[in-house]
């Protein structure tokens, strides 16, 4: 990669001044592409030099953001059928009385109560929630729509917007799965037929060891392959998703706390202190 090249990169990535932007969609895409980038500069940097330009150009136009929204399109396109398929969304679900695991029953009914009294509405009891599971999904769905909009200062719920970023990340890498296990493979076939499957037999015969079958800028490439293949297929699943996704409900439930009456005893120490 040329130091033209790199610096256009990073003042690009630096543009996104917004950390969920930045991490949650343009590094998604660029995990994909990884496998590429690393190829065509590996083995083909000596022969770039207009290319390198364009690249500079393009990236500097607004390459990386058309990027980062395909990124997030790819991961919202996901979201309704993980939804459909885990029970609902996951704010919805721990709002639940039925196969509820993230909240104990105690601290459930505290949430409902609160929640209730924010909004004015009366919150169902479990036997309410199994006669009539829709009307209070819809419920909970509202409460979690307020939750959203009332949490949006990233400074106060911080903890929040870390989960979220998290789950932006890995709902968008899970969007974009299928098409960058295709770049890796891709890459890797590449690297072996580039020079046509013929020069293999001579590499073979010439070779001392089996690391100098592959020359500096291949094994690089392979390697790299390898890695994000490796990543793509373990770690960014439909279940790093959901747990994601699900941590995220529990933290934005937890919210609601700081809309909980204070103790009568706190209350009247700060009333003494004021």
């Amino acid at each position: 990669m040329t130091v033209s090249t790199g610096a256009s990169i990073a003042k690009a990535i630096g543009q996104f001044s917004d950390p969920y932007e930045r991490q949650a969609r343009l590094y998604p895409a660029l995990l994909a592409l990884s496998p590429v980038i690393v190829l065509v500069f590996s083995l083909y940097s000596e022969k770039l030099g207009v290319l390198s330009t364009l690249v500079s150009a393009l990236i500097v136009c607004g390459l990386l953001y058309l990027l980062a929204d395909f990124a997030r399109r790819g991961g919202k396109a996901k979201e309704p059928a993980l939804w459909k398929k885990w029970g609902g969304m996951p704010s919805t679900q721990v709002l639940r009385h039925r196969e509820n695991t993230t909240f104990d029953v105690t601290s459930l009914q505290r949430y409902h109560a609160i929640l209730a009294k924010k909004m004015g509405a009366r919150f169902p009891n479990a036997g309410e929630e199994a006669a009539d599971p829709q009307a209070a999904d819809a419920l909970y769905t509202s409460a979690g729509n307020m939750l959203r909009n009332a949490t949006r200062d990233t400074k106060q719920f911080g903890l929040l917007y870390k989960d979220n970023i998290s789950y932006g990340f890995r709902r968008n890498a899970f969007g974009l799965r299928r098409i960058a296990i295709s770049l890796c493979l891709g890459s890797l076939v590449w690297v072996g037929v580039r020079h046509g499957l013929n020069s293999w037999v001579t590499r073979f015969q010439a070779a001392a060891t089996p690391e100098s079958l592959l020359n500096g800028g291949e094994l690089t490439s392979v390697a790299v392959s390898l890695a994000m293949l490796f990543l793509w297929l373990r770690y960014f699943t439909e279940q790093s998703v959901r747990e994601a996704a699900f941590s995220y409900a529990r933290t934005l439930v937890l919210t609601c706390e700081a809309w909980a009456p204070k103790p009568r005893a706190a209350r009247a120490t700060a009333e003494k202190t004021a």
